[in-house]
């Protein structure tokens, strides 16, 4: 499971280094092309983090942006429950709160009368089972959108999704994706993955399954 998980990331850093058209002609490639199983069992994270943070690097303005970019932080609490009913990941009857704390940063950069919103979220915590199992949590988003004169109220690009949990207990998930987003900043939220492991979100209705943030 290991080396499939590598694939995976190794082809989330592939699409996100071409342009929008070449990428949406390797995401119908892949899709048909690249298995999509439900793995179990501990999530190797250390895999993981250095993967999530080269993508995080290619997501950011570039250094020629960087005079015309406005930067923003927020932090705010992180709570969430996961229940078994929702998250096909999990023993029946499982129940997890979890609580620990969201650092968003958000890069806007206007430039030929066009905006790109860039935003890195990323929450770490703890939580506990219904039998009271110890786990900690990570949870990391990173998207990039730009809009354009013609649809100035609609952004499209990339977002990168990752939610892992692990500790004493039988309750371990490690889930991600890598997807197409467009939003318009506020309700509209329209993701298509272009790949996926474990059991996230309902991608059609962006409904929490086995990631709660």
């Amino acid at each position: 499971m290991g080396s499939l998980r590598c694939v995976a990331q190794e082809r989330l850093l592939v699409s996100l280094r071409v342009t929008a058209h070449a990428r949406r002609r390797y995401a119908d490639a892949q899709v048909a092309a690249f298995p999509r199983p439900r793995p179990k069992g501990v999530f190797e994270l250390k895999r993981l983090v250095p993967a999530a943070g080269a993508a995080v690097m290619l997501l950011l303005p570039g250094a020629a942006q960087a005079q015309r970019t406005e930067r923003t932080t927020e932090r705010s609490p992180a709570p969430f429950v996961i229940t078994s009913e929702n998250c096909s990941m999990l023993p029946p009857g499982t129940t997890i709160n979890g609580t620990g704390t969201l650092t968003s940063i958000t890069w806007t950069t206007k430039r030929r009368g066009h905006r790109t919103v860039t935003n890195s979220s990323l929450a770490t915590g703890t939580a506990t089972d219904q039998a009271g199992n110890q786990y900690t949590f990570l949870y990391s988003n990173q998207f990039r959108v730009s809009n354009t004169k013609a649809r100035p109220r609609v952004y499209s690009g990339v977002m990168v999704d990752v939610f892992t949990l692990q500790g004493s207990g039988p309750a371990t998930l490690s889930n991600g994706f890598l997807a197409n987003y467009t939003t318009d900043l506020g309700k509209l939220q329209r993701i298509r993955p272009i790949d996926a492991f474990g059991d996230p979100i309902e991608f059609e209705t962006v409904t929490a399954h086995c990631d709660p943030l």
